[in-house]
């Protein structure tokens, strides 16, 4: 009987929102890549279609109340196909996939500034923004609260670099992002659920929080997490990822000594 109820509640819109899009930044945000690294970053963009733990999960459970989701990236239009086929094998929809013409001559700011604006003029809705704080989401993004502000629910920039950034919530783990569309009456509790499974199943940790990002060996970061969610699961997830960065952060020093 619990099952069918959870089960109830992914189909049955927590909240009906009809005026709502998504945009999404890809390296990083989705996609595991390592963009701040030349090397890494491009073997992974190339070669490799890993993505972040419960990050299909998150899209899925926007469905409910997103009319579009657009992925938009600064990688060349060289790797749409590339890009397309990771995002059909995770099982991720999207409305439109935006790269950016390797002729260019725009900084990833303006290029990200431009094509959103486009995308806004284009559809009358209210939209989301995700991004990461490697590159200049967060500046971008920024820009577009300025020009929007009545137009913006919502910024959510991954944590990599942990750098200050000018706009935004920042956000660790894609649970984090199902809790903040809960406490926004956007996102089903029956999602929550499900993800919180997918986190705690993952036996992968770095598919959660990859080496190359920073990791809370802290749980003061998610604090707010238990006061918004009525079960256990945001405390064990805690336990389970501070657990991992404590250890991580550990062998780190010991290798710089």
């Amino acid at each position: 009987m619990k099952n069918l109820s959870i089960l109830l509640s992914l189909i049955i819109s927590f909240h009906v929102y009809s005026s709502v899009s998504i945009i999404s930044d890809l390296d990083d945000t989705i996609k595991i890549t390592n963009s701040d690294d030349e090397v890494d970053g491009t073997i992974n963009a190339a070669f490799r279609s890993e993505v972040f733990t419960g990050v299909t999960e998150f899209f899925m459970g926007t469905k409910n109340y997103a009319n579009e989701m657009h992925v938009l990236s600064a990688s060349p239009i060289i790797l749409r196909a590339k890009i397309e086929a990771t995002l059909k094998k995770r099982h991720i929809d999207y409305t439109s996939l935006i790269l950016k013409n390797v002729q260019s001559r725009e900084t990833k700011f303006e290029y990200k500034v431009r094509a959103i604006k486009v995308l806004m003029e284009k559809n009358p809705d209210d939209f989301i923004l995700i991004g990461d704080d490697v590159g200049e989401d967060p500046e971008a993004y920024g820009e577009i609260q300025l020009l929007y502000p009545n137009r913006i629910l919502a910024i959510y920039i991954h944590v990599i670099k942990n750098r200050q950034i000018p706009a935004g919530t920042k956000y660790w783990t894609s649970f984090d992002l199902f809790l903040r569309e809960y406490t926004a009456k956007r996102m089903n509790p029956g999602w929550v659920e499900h993800a919180s499974r997918t986190i705690l199943a993952e036996k992968e940790l770095k598919k959660i929080i990859p080496d190359f990002a920073d990791c809370p060996g802290s749980g003061n970061v998610w604090n707010w997490q238990t006061n918004v969610w009525p079960g256990n699961e945001a405390q064990l997830i805690t336990t389970k990822i501070t657990g991992y960065c404590q250890v991580r952060n550990s062998s780190i020093l010991t290798l710089q000594k």
